[in-house]
């Protein structure tokens, strides 16, 4: 069973792997208030292109103390969780392996999710391969992936630790962002401080925003949403 966000990462080890395990292979995606709109899309429409069988569950990681409060554990439960419950529905069907799509760069981050991942048994192919971003976005290309797609991150990210976490928070934040990736933008990030939101862009996309007819009716949108927006160009 793989773990399938739909992301660059996981996109290439179920694309490599489809082929090989043919029906043998079940990808396992979750959604949940924490989850970047219109992620589970993409994952079910790349699971349909290569034929893969493909599971969609709903998780609640508001419901962890640690997610809640935005700890710097708030990965690691979450992951936790996930990995758990996943367990369950692997064990419920006979799977016994279960893959993430960690690579060799991850490890430079700080990614507690990653501890979770290891107590539980989990098995990171890419990283086993020494796959690092580099090479994955390569391979991606060749086999006609979305290589170049930009990272995507739990919405929870776009707040400081130890801000009280709510589904109608992060919502808002999905909102917004989902405002600007339908107008074309690629990376899209809202960083929450209190009633300040900083928005971060790429250089090549600044130009597009500052556009009136794009960043006057994006600004009121997020005042309607509490929120004075700041504007970020330094990526």
């Amino acid at each position: 069973m793989l773990l399938f966000s739909g992301g660059t990462d996981s996109s290439l080890l179920l694309a490599a792997a489809a082929p090989l395990l043919g029906p043998g292979l079940t990808a396992l995606t979750f959604t949940g208030p924490h989850t970047v709109p219109g992620e589970v899309a993409g994952a079910v429409a790349l699971a349909r292109r290569f034929r893969v069988r493909h599971l969609v569950r709903e998780t609640d990681p508001l419901r962890l103390p640690d997610f809640r409060q935005n700890t710097r554990l708030r990965c690691y439960a979450c992951k936790k969780a996930i990995i758990e419950q996943a367990q369950e529905i692997a064990a419920a069907q006979g799977i016994e392996e279960i893959w993430d799509g960690t690579n060799l760069d991850d490890l430079g981050d700080f990614r507690p999710g990653l501890q979770a991942a290891r107590e539980l048994g989990i098995r990171s192919p890419l990283l086993e391969a020494g796959l690092g971003k580099a090479a994955i976005r390569a391979m991606s290309r060749r086999l006609g992936l979305a290589w170049d797609r930009p990272p995507q991150s739990c919405l929870a990210t776009r707040f400081p630790y130890d801000t009280l976490l709510t589904e109608t928070t992060l919502a808002r934040v999905g909102q917004a962002e989902s405002w600007l990736r339908r107008r074309g933008f690629s990376y899209v990030r809202l960083r929450i401080r209190g009633e300040r939101a900083r928005l971060e862009l790429t250089h090549q996309e600044w130009p597009a925003f500052l556009n009136p007819q794009v960043r006057r009716p994006f600004t009121a949108l997020a005042a309607r949403l509490g929120w004075e927006v700041e504007l970020d160009g330094c990526l």
